[in-house]
C-alpha cells in the first residue's frame, strides 16, 4: 500500500467515524442565491426587505441559519435543512421536521406577517432565504442510506478527501469559480415567466432529479470532467433558487397601496356609484371603486372582496377560471390594490356581485 493510499484510506476511515451533517452550498453559495433573488424582486420589495434586515447584509441573512449551528439553543432547527428518503421511494408528504414542511410553515407565517412581531418576521425571512438555498442543493434532497452524501467519501485531488455532500456544498463553487455572473449566463426570461405557483415539494423533486449526475462516478475519485459537468448544474440550481425566492418575496413583501379617496374617484365616472350603494343598483351597469381586501381563488373561480372582507363586503368581483388566460396573474395584479371595476351588478345568494370577463373592465389605480 502506497503512502498516498494509506493517507487517503485513513482520512476515509476517520470521516466515516466522525461525519456530521454538512452545510448546503457554503457561505458563498447561499449568498449568491440571495443576491440573485434581490436582483429580481420589485424595487419596493427590495426596500422593504433591506429595511427589515437593518444593518445586516443580505449575505449574512442568507447564512444566518448556518451561523446559528454553533449555538446549541438552535439545535431544534437542524432537521429543517434537508429531507432524505430511500433512492427508489417516491416522496410522501408527512408531518416530519424537514425542509419542505418548514418552508411551508415559514411561508404561511409570513403570509400573516401583520400579526407577528418584527423580530419574528425577520427570523422567518432569514429562514426563508436560507432554506430556499438548501432546497436547491441536490444532496439536501438526498438518499437516507448515506445521509445525503455525507457518508460517501470522495477525493478530487491528492491533498483533500471529503464526502460528496461537502464537495457539492463548497468545492464545486470554489474550484469552478462560480459567481453571480456565471449563474446569470443561464438566465432566460421564460424561466421567470413560467413561475405561477409556489410548490416546495415540486421544487424539491426537481433538485432530487439531479442526484443521478451527482453520483455518476466510480470509486471515490472525482475528475475534472465531473467538476465541469456539475458546475453547470450548480449554476443553474443557484439561479433557480434566486428566481423562485424572488417570486416568493414579491408575494410576501410588497407594499400595499395606500387608501384612496374613492368617493372623489368614483365621481369622475358618468355611471359611478359608491360601493356601499351596490345593493340599490341591481341590474344596472355601473362603475365603482374600492380597495381589494380579500381574494379566494380556485381553478374554477376567483372571488375578490372589495371594501370589507367576506362576508361583509358590499360587493364581490367574480372572475371565472375559463377566463383566467385573458388576465395577468390575479393575485400579483390585484391583491391589496385600489381598483375601479365596471359591469352589471347581479345578485348571488342575496350578495351583490359583478362578473368580469375582460381585464379592460378593471382599472388598477
Amino acid at each position: 500500500m502506497t503512502r498516498k493510499f494509506k493517507r487517503s484510506a485513513l482520512c476515509c476511515f476517520l470521516s466515516l467515524l466522525f461525519f456530521s451533517r454538512a452545510f448546503a452550498w457554503g457561505p458563498e453559495g447561499h449568498a449568491i442565491a440571495a443576491r440573485l433573488a434581490m436582483r429580481f424582486v420589485k424595487e419596493d420589495v427590495r426596500n422593504n426587505i433591506l429595511a427589515l434586515l437593518g444593518n445586516m447584509k443580505i449575505d449574512t441573512a442568507a447564512n444566518w441559519m448556518d451561523i446559528m449551528r454553533s449555538n446549541a439553543d438552535y439545535d431544534f432547527m437542524r432537521t429543517w435543512h434537508y429531507i432524505d428518503f430511500a433512492k427508489e421511494q417516491p416522496y410522501v408528504a408527512d408531518n416530519s421536521e424537514n425542509i419542505v414542511n418548514r418552508l411551508l410553515i415559514t411561508y404561511n407565517e409570513l403570509s400573516h406577517k401583520n400579526t407577528l412581531c418584527t423580530e419574528q418576521v425577520r427570523t422567518d425571512l432569514m429562514v426563508l432565504l436560507h432554506l430556499m438555498g438548501d432546497l436547491h442543493m441536490p444532496l439536501h434532497t438526498g438518499y437516507d442510506d448515506d445521509l445525503g452524501g455525507n457518508k460517501r467519501i470522495v477525493q478530487y485531488d491528492t491533498l483533500k478527501t471529503h464526502n460528496l455532500h461537502t464537495f457539492w456544498d463548497e468545492d464545486i463553487i470554489r474550484l469552478a469559480h462560480i459567481t453571480d455572473e456565471t449563474c446569470l449566463e443561464h438566465y432566460n426570461s421564460k424561466d421567470a415567466d413560467t413561475l405561477t405557483a409556489i410548490d416546495f415539494a415540486a421544487w424539491m423533486k426537481d433538485s432530487r432529479s439531479l442526484l443521478g449526475d451527482a453520483y455518476d462516478f466510480t470509486g471515490f475519485t472525482l475528475d475534472k470532467a465531473y467538476l465541469q459537468k456539475n458546475k453547470i448544474s450548480v449554476e443553474k440550481q443557484l439561479l433557480k433558487a434566486g428566481l423562485r425566492l424572488a417570486f416568493i418575496l414579491n408575494k410576501l413583501f410588497y407594499t400595499p397601496a395606500p387608501l384612496a379617496n374613492f368617493k372623489e374617484i368614483t365621481a369622475r365616472y358618468k355611471n359611478g356609484i359608491d360601493i356601499k350603494d351596490a345593493g340599490k343598483n341591481i341590474g344596472k351597469k355601473v362603475t365603482l371603486c374600492a380597495r381589494v381586501v380579500g381574494m379566494k381563488a380556485s381553478a374554477g373561480i376567483t372571488q375578490i372582496s372589495l371594501d370589507e372582507k367576506f362576508p361583509n363586503s358590499p360587493l364581490t368581483v367574480i372572475i371565472f377560471g375559463k377566463n383566467y388566460s385573458k388576465f395577468p396573474p390575479l393575485e400579483d395584479w390585484l391583491k391589496d390594490k385600489n381598483i375601479c371595476v365596471q359591469g352589471v351588478i347581479t345578485l348571488y345568494k342575496d350578495k351583490p356581485q359583478i362578473v368580469v370577463e375582460s381585464p379592460e373592465d378593471i382599472t388598477v389605480l
